[in-house]
């Protein structure tokens, strides 16, 4: 199967997470707002690099996909790029516009259009919106792994990336440690930070699976 897909109307925001719940999970919401700037680009890396590893895009657009040597070994199913699927404005197949319920079954959560009665006819045109409009409407796991990775690169450049911490006063000491970091060696054998591996658990239910 290949398709090709354009944007019609792009994303107005890819943040995964709002400027402020970044700062609510850094601890930072009485610090100086000078650090807002990189706290942004910030969660614009760890965004960005959360959509390269589920290899797909998860803000809200509207787009027109074309699927063409559509392989009915999948039960007649079509997976669209964008999910979850908010719209279809058009299903055009080989120049026939088709009835959602009546030719074609959309399970919009999944961006799954299975067609009904028939196979696919080349080529497949969908017209539709998806993805999620975001920051405010990314799912919870969403937020959760880009605040961790966000948080990740606030230690590792903003603090530097030192692993032990100690405050001391006068005779006292308190000596504590980012549980996001490990040393290199650990991290290396353990498949990297704990961090990293939270955003890996949390983010296999946001990807496709071919069997």
């Amino acid at each position: 199967m290949q398709s090709s897909l354009s944007v019609i109307k792009p994303a107005e925001d890819v943040s995964l997470v709002t400027l402020y719940e970044a700062r609510l999970a850094l601890n930072l919401m009485t610090v100086d707002r000078m650090l807002d700037d990189q706290v942004e680009l910030m969660i614009e890396w760890s965004s960005a690099e959360i959509a390269a590893l589920c290899n797909r895009t998860f803000a809200k657009e509207q787009v027109v996909e074309t699927f063409r040597e559509v392989d009915t070994s999948y039960n007649n199913r079509i997976f669209l790029s964008r999910y979850p699927v908010l719209r279809i404005d058009s299903v055009d197949e080989g120049g026939d516009v088709l009835v959602a319920g009546d030719d074609y079954d959309l399970d919009a959560n999944s961006g799954t259009l299975t067609r009904l009665g028939s196979a696919w006819f080349d080529p497949v045109t969908i017209t539709y919106t998806g993805g999620y409009d975001l920051p405010n409407d990314a799912p919870r796991a969403l937020r959760q792994a880009a605040l961790l990775m966000t948080r990740e690169a606030y230690y590792a450049t903003v603090r530097g990336d030192a692993t032990i911490r100690m405050v001391s006063h006068k005779d006292s000491r308190v000596i504590y440690f980012d549980p996001n970091a490990k040393s290199g060696t650990t991290a290396a054998a353990t498949g990297g930070t704990a961090a990293r591996r939270a955003v890996g658990d949390l983010l296999k239910h946001f990807m496709r699976f071919w069997v």
